[in-house]
């Protein structure tokens, strides 16, 4: 892991480049070193569902560059009271995070991936929105990106871009019936983080939507979702990094591994098998 720090300390423009590689969408299993497992039959009540939202959405929206601090944000989604003098868009930011996940919590299946995007980059057609960071035209919320071309000013990876060949959508639905398809739930969860993003099946807020979508199948096995809560930021940045330009997933399994066993934590006692 200190050897994919130093990497990411090299100048961006230092870096080589790395071109989409089709084959890191495949299934490998990631987690075999950093085994846990909570207890079953978890089942997230609503009262539970309200410090949750506020975790998930705190959490989440700082990833993204979001000022809301953890109090702010329940101030928010508790009371519906704005920080002030933070940028309305922060404000918007938080409350689109639960809107998605009250969505996703209501219609536990992957096939709700589009409306909890559209729910995540919603502009709600406010003018202070619009063209801002983390929001999107409504034509462009909930939908496989078909023309828009992608480009991350973070990283040397160039996401795939084929106008007018479907191929996103038709690998956004690879990635998610691969996803079904592993049995463990946690090495689905972690699928589903690192490959969304890779893809970037959407115009933007595709890793938001990678961070929602992770918590079905772990919600579906009875296991308590990630809030995001315990990851650092940058250790999350090098985690997405390292997958998209070197299509490693050590370091992202080693901090995704700690985060959630926090997360559990936050909800309930896990039963650990750390080897």
């Amino acid at each position: 892991m200190r050897s994919i720090r130093q990497y990411f300390n090299i100048p961006l423009a230092d870096r080589p480049y790395a071109k989409y590689r089709e084959e890191l969408l495949e299934y490998h299993p990631s987690l075999e070193h950093f085994k846990f497992k909570p207890a079953g039959g978890f089942k997230i009540d609503k009262r539970d569902l309200v410090q949750f939202l506020v975790d998930f959405a705190c959490a989440s929206s700082a990833l993204e560059g979001g000022t809301y601090s953890l109090l702010d944000t329940q101030a928010l989604i508790e009371y519906g009271e704005k920080a002030e003098g933070k940028p309305i868009s922060d404000a918007f930011l938080v409350l689109n995070h639960k809107n998605a996940f009250e969505y996703l919590y209501d219609h536990l299946a992957l096939d709700s991936i589009f409306e909890v995007h559209k729910r995540l980059t919603d502009d709600h057609g406010l003018p202070d929105l619009k063209g801002s960071a983390h929001f999107l035209e409504s034509e462009q919320q909930g939908v496989a990106r078909e023309y828009e071309e992608v480009k991350i000013n973070t990283t040397t990876y160039s996401p795939p871009f084929r106008p007018g060949t479907g191929y996103i959508k038709k690998m956004l639905e690879f990635i998610l019936a691969t996803s079904t398809s592993i049995e463990d739930p946690i090495e689905s969860a972690f699928y589903l983080l690192t490959r969304l993003p890779y893809l970037q099946p959407f115009a933007d807020g595709n890793k938001r939507t990678s961070r929602a979508m992770c918590n079905v199948p772990l919600m579906l096995a009875g296991f308590p979702p990630i809030s995001f809560m315990d990851f650092s930021k940058q250790d999350y940045i090098i985690s997405v990094l390292s997958f998209y330009e070197l299509g490693d997933t050590k370091f992202a399994a080693a901090t995704f591994s700690s985060a959630y066993q926090k997360s559990c934590r936050r909800l309930q006692k896990p039963v650990l098998l750390d080897k």
